[in-house]
């Protein structure tokens, strides 16, 4: 396996598709840190992502995304999470693959809405429909990572492995 040294990788991919369980694994697996870019949004603002979503749209949270991921300029020897949207904005890619290597964590629709399901509330999924539509506009930007793990039917811990023989 081919360390990256100084590096960060941001993992991207659909809401489900598992980058937090995952990204955990492949810290552990590196030796690196971990940060999960939602969670860091939630501390900075102070409210969860709902909130931020209804009291100030998706347009704050972006800002306070960008903001987030500008402020781990510098960072090495790090995992990042990112949230769904993050490189399908042209802002937060930009900076992802400025600061580092994206992973895209490839899973089926039906597979990340299942796991949605059991999971936080996420204000952008307001039903199925809507989710394939976010889905498919989302792919051609999850397409344009670097690197890519197919990660149907494999543990996070497998994830971590594809991914680090990757780096």
């Amino acid at each position: 396996m081919r360390r990256v040294p100084g590096a960060i990788v941001f993992l991207v991919g659909f809401m489900g598709a598992g980058k937090t369980t995952a990204g955990k694994a492949l810290a552990r697996l590196l030796g690196w840190d971990f940060v999960d870019l939602d969670d860091l949004i939630v501390e900075a603002e102070k409210r969860s992502i709902p909130r931020i979503f209804a009291e100030d749209g998706e347009a704050h949270f972006r800002r306070a995304e960008g903001a987030i991921l500008a402020s781990l300029r510098g960072r090495t020897r790090l995992v990042v999470a990112c949230g769904g949207g993050t490189y399908a904005t042209d802002a937060g890619r930009a900076v992802v693959d400025t600061l580092g290597r994206a992973v895209w964590i490839q899973v089926p629709l039906a597979q990340a809405l299942v796991r949605c399901e059991r999971g936080a509330a996420r204000p952008l999924l307001q039903g199925e429909a809507q989710a394939e539509a976010l889905y498919r506009a989302r792919l051609p930007y999850y397409r344009s990572a670097p690197l890519r793990v197919e990660a149907e039917g494999l543990r996070p811990d497998q994830v971590a492995e594809r991914i680090a023989e990757l780096l």
